[in-house]
């Protein structure tokens, strides 16, 4: 409830510009310190390192956290002047104990207060140059120095690490740094909003430069892994939400982890019985603080007493589980927990049940009108319905008919035991995706965060209202292959984090374990990153702006709808791209943007035996520089090779994607009107064009950064026109083919290859207007590569087709013809192992896929 009233706190303050979204998170620039070794510790160089001025006076403040369980002893801020004096604060070492301290060139000056540690500090040090006093306020503690100032007119300013300096940095985490010069504030770096290394302060826009960062806010969008072991035999996982500690069950003991993963107890277990002895039956009960073991099929539970060090059961169940990967959640409101679908005996299940907290029985619960019969599902409460979204299985729950995962969120309404469908997607884009059990609901903006195995887990954030599905966290990727898993989601607010449990379970019941956390409120990642295009404005205007700009940020991130992506599709389901890219033979047509002259490959290295192929590989092209990358990945690198992507919103992001397909397309590009239609279906029309007219003046800008490229309008269509020296992959490989129909060359080739192995056509931008470009690209590649493989089978260059087979796997990792191709080479060169082991994981894959099992057996490819 805290965290629901700050986040309505927040908007309602935005509204009227009082209030800095940074006061909800924790943020801040954490120093690597000892815990990683000298050369990965941390820097901070203000104004990107550049000298201050000063005539009369230099005050830089900052807040400073010391972090427990490392050694309070290193340095945290170097001024270097022009006089080429170092003044320094450090944590000094002492008789008995540390002390922060003034280091004074070759002097230190110990601040007699205590290093307090876990609490936010206020520091600054002032240089008085006409009275050569050096004054220093610590935690309002003061003290002052003198110091040979004469002379000095600018000075430098890093904290952490500095190179010739001692290695040692203090552990600290930094924020909301201040610089006054001669009596006005010049600059104001909070280190909460960044650009990857770069922060921008809030006045002039401003360089603050990290090396080796570690950006707290980050940890509101990525998960951070607290607890990682393989523990063999049987194992069951519990939370407590309301301390946050996970309960690591044995047959013979328990673990007991803190939120950070570190171990805090482990209890013997001296007696008794689970209810069953198989992992998803298990949760901590908070209202009687046992352990619960449950086992829905015959109704039972099992209680495990911290006081007796006992289960309750005393007889040993060793059925099987039929409940395996249910949704699960808690009503506050009757103290009960309720349990629904799961997997077990070759069926799928729809039964909910519910385990009211201190009874000793689990009942089975009737509803009209059942929904399909599911396993991982995610479950959430709210008011006196149960919210259930996605989960695998089939109308008749038998999983000898095919299965497939339901797209939708439905509820059951525990009054009236009623059951609806609240919406659903009957043609979705992506393949499934399972659901961890659980749910945590956000009435601030009415939707659901739960978590995806998509990308090996991902947050997403689920609407109550309509069909919409956002990824709020970066991706886990944690996608190794399993037998089993337990994937549960679990809330603290009382420690403002969600906490993700992944229990994979392998062939030799070896459990793989690792628990994730992700702090709250959440953070679109979007909303903390800085552009370095953005102007500069006076500090009133942007303080009084700010609330209103983050209110549309949270309205935009709630309405902004896109879509995830999918395994890829048949090869044969889509068509080409109509490329209209001039051909070009000559050899000097082959000199594309972004390939240097020294890769061309000379005459003399070349094979001039047209029916045979390179074995040796020469990269061609460069996307360090002047390049625009869309296979792969989205990356833009200007003339200078900055890495400038996140400069372009998502909406100059499409535009710029737009344009560059539709003129790959159609050599006119693509009308203006139909344009705004894509960007911008939701404006009415003036305002849809006056916002079309501002994003292309911003990407002409960008443009012009990137090298001889523009935007051209004419006769009402927009077109991409290229220069000499920017590369686009996309567009390359497009001129590269259309040249390759032509002349059979093998550089030709080659460079193809090159193009193809950056990957598929932005995999990870998800816009439906994209959908047909990245099928006919697909489909392009596969066709291709399909032909050229052929070529190479039938001359048995077995190179070439690992080559070739390793490419068709990057665009279809479910192709079958280069799964066979692969194998038989790999046979016949004596690597039966490595052959089964990739036959193996085609086929785990094949069947997570298209939910049934891949028909060709080994010994036929």
């Amino acid at each position: 409830m805290k965290y629901q009233l700050q986040i309505l706190l927040f908007v309602l303050l935005c509204m009227v510009g009082k209030v800095d979204a940074s006061s909800l998170y924790d943020y801040g620039l954490s120093l690597k310190s000892h815990a990683v070794a000298g050369i990965e510790r941390t820097t901070l160089y203000l104004d990107d390192n550049q000298p201050f001025s000063i005539k009369n006076d230099f005050t830089i403040s900052f807040q400073m956290y010391v972090r427990v369980n490392e050694h309070d002893f290193g340095s945290i801020l170097h001024l270097h002047t022009n006089t080429n004096q170092y003044i320094r604060f450090s944590f000094v070492a002492g008789e008995e104990r540390h002390f922060p301290a003034l280091v004074l060139n070759e002097g230190i000056v110990n601040i007699n207060s205590p290093i307090e540690r876990e609490k936010w500090l206020d520091v600054s040090l002032h240089l008085r140059l006409k009275d050569n006093v050096i004054e220093i306020d610590y935690d309002n503690k003061k003290i002052s120095a003198m110091a040979p100032l004469q002379g000095v007119k600018s000075v430098t300013a890093l904290f952490g690490q500095m190179q010739n300096y001692l290695a040692d940095v203090a552990p600290i985490n930094l924020r909301n740094i201040t610089i006054i010069q001669d009596g006005k504030q010049i600059r104001e770096w909070k280190l909460w909003k960044h650009n990857d290394n770069v922060c921008y302060d809030e006045i002039e826009r401003a360089v603050a430069r990290a090396v080796h960062p570690l950006w707290l806010i980050d940890n509101h969008i990525e998960w951070k892994l607290v607890h990682q072991a393989k523990i063999p035999g049987k194992l069951n996982v519990a939370f407590n939400a309301r301390e946050a500690l996970f309960y690591l069950v044995k047959s013979q003991s328990i673990e007991i982890l803190d939120e950070n993963g570190v171990l805090q107890n482990e209890v013997i277990v001296r007696g008794g019985y689970p209810a069953v002895e198989f992992p998803n039956h298990l949760l901590y009960d908070t209202l009687s603080n046992k352990l619960v073991s449950y086992y829905p099929k015959k109704g039972i539970i099992s209680s495990f007493s911290f006081d007796t060090e006992k289960w309750s059961n005393e007889i040993r169940n060793t059925e099987e589980a039929t409940n395996y990967n249910h949704a699960k959640t808690f009503n506050p409101a009757d103290s009960c927990f309720y349990f629904f679908g799961g997997y077990g005996f070759y069926q799928y299940r729809n039964d909910l049940y519910r385990m009211k907290s201190g009874t000793n029985k689990v009942e089975q619960i009737e509803y009209e009108r059942p929904l399909y019969p599911r396993y991982s599902a995610a479950m959430a409460l709210v008011g006196d319905e149960l919210y259930i979204f996605g989960g695998r299985g089939n109308k008749y729950g038998k999983q000898e008919l095919s299965s497939h995962y339901y797209w939708g969120l439905c509820s059951i309404n525990l009054k009236n035991k009623q059951s609806r469908i609240v919406w659903q997607q009957n043609n979705p884009k992506e393949d499934g995706t399972i659901m961890a059990s659980s749910m945590y609901f956000e009435p601030s903006d009415s939707s659901f965060y739960a978590v995806s195995t998509n990308k090996g887990g991902v947050l997403w954030k689920i609407s109550m209202k309509d069909s919409v599905y956002t990824e709020v966290s970066k991706p886990i990727y944690n996608e190794s292959t399993y037998q089993d898993c337990d994937f549960s989601l679990y809330t603290s607010p009382s420690h403002g984090k969600l906490f993700l449990v992944l229990d994979k379970i392998l062939s030799n019941h070896t459990h793989d374990v690792a628990i994730y956390a992700i702090n709250m409120p959440l953070v679109n990642e979007m909303d903390i990153r800085q552009s370095t295009v953005e102007e500069s404005a006076n500090s009133r205007w942007h303080f009084y702006t700010a609330g209103v700009l983050l209110l549309l940020a949270l309205v935009g991130l709630v309405f902004y709808r896109f879509k995830y992506s999918s395994k890829k599709k048949k090869a044969s389901a889509a068509g080409r791209i109509i490329e209209e890219t001039p051909t070009a033979t000559t050899e000097d047509s082959l000199k594309q943007p972004g390939m240097s002259e020294s890769r061309i490959i000379p005459k003399k290295e070349r094979i001039q035996d047209t029916e045979s192929v390179f074995t040796k590989t020469i990269n061609y092209y460069d996307r360090s520089r002047a390049s625009i990358s869309l296979l792969g990945c989205f990356n833009v690198r200007d003339k200078n090779g900055n890495d400038i992507t996140s400069n372009f919103t998502p909406r100059l992001k499409h535009l710029l994607i737009l344009l560059i397909l539709y003129t790959e397309k159609n050599a006119q590009g693509i009308l203006t009107s139909k344009t705004t239609e894509i960007l911008w279906p939701e404006k009415e029309e003036t305002a849809a064009r006056n916002n079309r007219n501002v994003n292309l003046r911003k990407l002409r800008v960008l443009l012009e950064s990137i090298g001889d490229m523009e935007v051209m309008i004419e006769n009402n269509f927009l077109r991409i026109k290229w220069g000499t020296n920017v590369f686009c992959d996309y567009h390359t490989l497009l001129a590269c083919t259309k040249q390759f129909e032509q002349v059979k060359s093998e550089e030709l080739l080659n460079r193809i290859l090159e193009l193809l192995l950056y990957g598929p056509l932005l995999p990870n931008t998800i816009v439906d207007w994209l959908d047909d470009f990245k099928d006919a690209y697909s489909s392009h590649s596969i066709d291709l590569l399909k032909n050229l493989l052929d070529i190479e089978i039938s001359r048995n260059h077995q190179d070439m087709i690992i080559r070739l087979a390793d490419i068709m796997f990057l665009h279809d990792p479910l192709n079958e013809e280069a799964l066979a191709a692969k194998c038989t080479v790999l046979a016949a060169q004596g690597k039966k192992g490595i052959a089964r082991n990739l036959y193996d994981r085609f086929c785990k894959e094949y069947h997570d896929s298209m939910g049934e099992s891949y028909k060709i057996p080994f010994a036929d490819l």
